[in-house]
């Protein structure tokens, strides 16, 4: 149980995962992001020929 309490920087990969997760959180931002300028741009361009009946 003594080994479990180390300091986070004593154990190896652990910078190494914080480096992974810090990536993995902006892309999810990232992914978001583009996500969200996809469906206003969707629903712009259905408002906007809403009134043009074909």
């Amino acid at each position: 149980m003594a080994g479990l309490t180390a300091a986070p920087e004593v154990l190896p990969g652990i910078p190494f995962a914080r480096g992974l997760q810090e990536a993995a959180g902006a892309g999810f931002l990232l992914y978001c992001a583009i996500a969200v300028a996809l469906l206003t741009a969707k629903f712009w361009f259905v408002l906007r020929n809403s009134g043009e009946h074909s």
